[in-house]
């Protein structure tokens, strides 16, 4: 791969990697799976009872996705960088 963005990482901060892997996907991945699932069952309510989606919820459940998504991309190598609270949390759009 052209573009490794961990080939820099040095071998000895790989077990300090491993412990942020597992606390990022126990902790926070799990949390964020849990809270997309409760805000798409709130969602479904609100379109059944206003007929239409809810925007504010959309663009959090929107920003929860794109998350979970970062934590994916750290955990499977493909991104060096830690996901929030150690980087930005990711915009909506």
């Amino acid at each position: 791969m052209q573009n490794d963005p961990v080939a820099d990482e040095p071998r000895s901060g790989l077990w300090l990697r491993l412990l942020w892997m597992f606390l990022f996907y126990l902790l926070l991945f799990h949390a964020v799976a849990v809270i997309v699932a409760l805000t798409a069952l709130v969602q479904f309510v609100l379109v059944l009872i206003n007929g239409a989606p809810q925007g504010r919820l959309r663009e959090f459940s929107a920003a929860l996705s794109r998350y979970a998504y970062q934590i994916l991309q750290f955990l499977s190598f493909n991104d060096s960088r830690k996901p929030f609270p150690f980087s930005e949390f990711p915009d909506p759009e």
